[in-house]
């Protein structure tokens, strides 16, 4: 069975301890996947790494926004650790999936602004997928539950999907193994076998 780490909401305990949230979707997803979930340990708040060595990939999950967005302490936590583990698993050449705040936390990092959207959240939308590596399909019905969207993408990636308003659903680096979605696959919606199939595959 593959080891997954994934990075997932946190919340801060009366003791200011940080503990990593699991919601219940993405707790099923993991095991519709057939992944176990390789915990991320934090020594004095910083990753410990030497315990990620056994793991087959990363997930940086939705929930919530960027610090940037919605300046609160646990945001900022958040994204502080994210970055270093997206920066660990790519020069390690391992395969990461981002899902909605994941895929706005990788544009972010190579300096892409987020754009404020509305009719995004608890919405469905029909995806056309074009030349991906990944997804076989050439249709998608996904959900929405984000309000920022992406609307241009760092050179090193390409669109693979977007809404018809121009939000950016889809998209995968050219070279390294990183897909990128900004609805949930985790949720609720048409589509949920075959994206599950798609994303098993990837790992």
């Amino acid at each position: 069975m593959k080891s997954i780490t994934l990075s997932s909401k946190i919340i801060i305990d009366k003791y200011k301890k940080i503990n990593f949230q699991i919601d219940q979707d993405l707790s099923i997803f993991l095991k519709e996947l057939g992944f176990s979930n390789l915990p991320i340990i934090l020594k004095k708040n910083n990753v410990d790494f030497k315990n990620l060595k056994k793991s087959n990939g990363l997930i940086l999950a939705g929930g919530g926004d960027l610090y940037k967005y919605k300046k609160n302490k646990v945001n900022k936590i958040r994204d502080n650790y994210e970055k270093k583990l997206f920066k660990y698993y790519y020069k390690k050449n391992k395969p990461i999936l981002a899902i909605c705040r994941g895929f706005q936390l990788i544009v972010d990092i190579y300096g892409i602004k987020l754009e404020r959207i509305n009719n995004h959240v608890r919405k469905f939308h029909s995806l056309k997928i074009d030349r991906s590596k990944y997804i076989k399909d050439k249709s998608l019905k996904v959900n929405s539950y984000h309000n920022y969207c992406i609307k241009d993408l760092p050179k090193n990636f390409i669109k693979v999907s977007n809404t018809k308003d121009g939000s950016i659903e889809i998209a995968e680096h050219k070279s390294k193994k990183i897909l990128c979605l900004m609805f949930h696959p985790e949720r609720k919606m048409k589509s949920k076998k075959n994206i599950l199939k798609s994303i098993k595959n990837f790992f």
